[in-house]
């Protein structure tokens, strides 16, 4: 496992790129004049649904263009191919996944928070494990994310937070399934008896094997606070795209505000762009959710330097980064001039309470209504 986390970054930097983005990026601008943005990232999950759509639902507010691209694949390491290979603008991904680029002379940075805790779940099968400190024992079947993915450092950062003094490296049998309806199908199959799943896809697994048979052993916004996401984009592409990057984020953060106030909203957009739609029951589980955890930045100063420094530590211990990560600077690893942007645009600052109520500033981005 620990040598993963060094082959993988070679791989997404010097690998051909294996993956398909469908027809090729057109500069020329939008049909209402703006340049469009190409967002790509691997979560197809509830929680991201505001997010990554919300430059289609909410970017005429904010004079984006308004044919923006969304490509999503199963995998980070996918997605990181294409942005580095320059097919794509921007990339929602996990800190730590910037970080080892960086680290491999990348220069690439973030500039919007998109998720703050998250909404995962580890889960076992009861048959097997009843509690969080079994895992290290052999018998236990664990799957794991990519070394360098969300969830890989999810679990990292719990076992910290729960002083077990272990990391996914010190785990005996493990499987690596770097997409959550894997390990879904993988719990649901038997072929493993420990996985982080979605929320949303909690009650899924409960269904096809009965909930008496599945036990919760970490809930992560419960038992950890991070920084879980964020968009990241080349320092080349930001120079020249500043504003743009800017209002890109403050479209993301107004429709955070906008999906936490008005169940509705969210309700609307969740049924729309995940096929098939999804019981209006299991929405509302993770409206509660994400409004109860503050899973969805309504600010963008969450992405601090104290938040980098607990990913850095964390990353550092669990292999997944070199312990020269420490020497790197918060500018070496965020620009906050596109924050800055957005922060202006969506009104300034809220808190929870203003959300909650149903207080979202107007927006000032300059756009059509």
């Amino acid at each position: 496992m620990k040598h993963l986390a060094r082959m993988l970054i070679f791989v997404v930097i010097g690998g051909v790129l294996a993956v398909g983005c469908g027809d090729d990026d057109d500069d020329s601008g939008g049909s209402n004049g703006a340049k469009p943005v190409h967002l790509v990232g691997s979560s197809t999950g509830h929680a991201y649904i505001g997010q990554f759509h919300a430059a289609d639902i909410f970017g005429k507010k904010f004079g984006l263009a308004d044919d923006n691209k969304v490509t999503q694949f199963e995998d980070e390491s996918a997605a990181t191919q294409v942005l580095v290979s320059g097919r794509a603008d921007i990339q929602s991904a996990a800190v730590t996944q910037l970080i080892q680029l960086i680290e491999k002379d990348q220069d690439i940075k973030a500039f919007c928070p998109v998720q703050i805790d998250s909404t995962e779940q580890l889960v076992g099968l009861k048959d097997k494990i009843t509690s969080l400190d079994q895992i290290t024992d052999p018998d236990i079947r664990v799957a794991v994310d990519s070394p360098g993915g969300l969830v890989n450092f999810i679990m990292n950062l719990v076992f910290r937070e729960k002083g077990l003094g272990i990391t996914v490296g010190d785990l005996k049998n493990v499987t690596i399934l770097g997409d959550g309806s894997q390990r879904l199908a993988a719990l649901a199959a038997r072929q493993v008896d420990v996985g982080s799943v979605d929320l949303f896809e909690l009650p899924d697994l409960q269904k096809q094997i009965g909930a008496e048979n599945v036990t919760t052993l970490s809930v992560t916004a419960e038992d950890a606070d991070f920084v879980a996401n964020i968009y990241s984009a080349p320092t080349k592409w930001l120079d020249e795209n500043t504003d743009l990057a800017g209002r890109y984020c403050a479209t993301t953060l107004y429709a955070n505000r906008v999906m936490a106030s008005d169940f509705d909203q969210y309700n609307d957009a969740v049924q729309k762009y995940l096929e098939g739609g999804v019981d209006e029951e299991i929405v509302k589980t993770n409206w509660d959710f994400a409004r109860k955890y503050e899973v969805w930045p309504y600010n963008a100063d969450v992405v601090s330097p104290e938040a980098i420094k607990t990913i850095i530590d964390v990353g550092i211990a669990s292999d997944l980064l070199d312990a020269s990560a420490r020497d790197l600077k918060f500018s070496d690893i965020v620009d906050t001039r596109p924050m800055d942007i957005a922060m202006d645009l969506v009104g300034g600052p809220v808190d929870a309470s203003d959300i909650t109520a149903g207080n979202v500033p107007a927006p000032k981005g300059g756009g059509g209504s």
